[in-house]
């Protein structure tokens, strides 16, 4: 079929197919074609999808970025909840709705809404993301449960990360803070460790990591 250059051409073949081979066969080709042409469409559709969302996202993103350590004034933040409305009704299954909605979450953690930071990660959760998308989510959800006094819950969900890859060093930090507020000072300590070991084999430095590592450090003894 690649070298029929029209429509007309195609149907004139397809005519053909019939004439000789009978509706058996030409079941089977019309198959095919709904198949690769659907394929097509999908694959289109997806690009548009992604564009137009990473627009939406790039502009949340600017709004957001605008005055960085500031909370946005009445009207940056309608602009802000609209772009994202938009997003989670028009590109649900979008990344970019995901890396969004992660944005609101930390804006309701700053607001001191824990409530709804929890509904909004829990959202993202519940959409099945990226696997490095799942793991900052479920480490920022421990957070806010930990802020909201649920160690236990924090802990809870911390082990639901069954790889934290390159997140490893943050995630041995926060499980340190979880444990610590558990009464496990032990494997705090050892977490916190860690974490400082980690971040010294990328060449990063962890100073609050290190002070909190010096607290627990038993009588005698050099975390240097």
């Amino acid at each position: 079929m690649d070298s029929m250059r029209t429509d007309e051409e195609q149907v004139a073949a397809l005519k053909q197919l019939w004439k000789d081979y009978g509706s058996a066969v030409v079941s089977g080709v019309l198959v095919s074609l709904a198949l690769v042409y659907g394929w097509k469409a999908w694959n289109n559709y997806s690009v548009q999808q992604a564009q137009e969302s990473s627009g939406l996202y790039q502009e949340l993103l600017d709004l957001s970025l605008r005055q960085p350590g500031q909370p946005l004034t009445a009207e940056q933040q309608t602009s802000f909840d609209h772009l994202l409305q938009t997003l989670v009704k028009d590109h649900k299954d979008t990344v970019y709705t995901r890396l969004a909605t992660l944005l609101k979450a930390s804006q309701s953690v700053q607001n001191g809404d824990l409530k709804t930071a929890k509904e909004q990660l829990e959202w993202v959760l519940q959409q099945s993301p990226e696997r490095d998308i799942a793991t900052i989510t479920r480490m920022r959800l421990a957070r806010v449960e930990l802020a909201d006094n649920n160690a236990a819950r924090a802990l809870e969900i911390l082990q639901q990360i069954d790889q934290p890859g390159a997140f490893k060093a943050s995630y041995e930090s926060i499980r340190g803070d979880v444990l610590l507020a558990l009464t496990r000072p032990d494997e705090a300590r050892e977490a916190y460790q860690l974490a400082v070991n980690l971040a010294a084999a990328t060449k990063g430095s962890s100073p609050l990591v290190n002070l909190k590592l010096d607290d627990l450090a038993k009588p005698g003894e050099d975390n240097e």
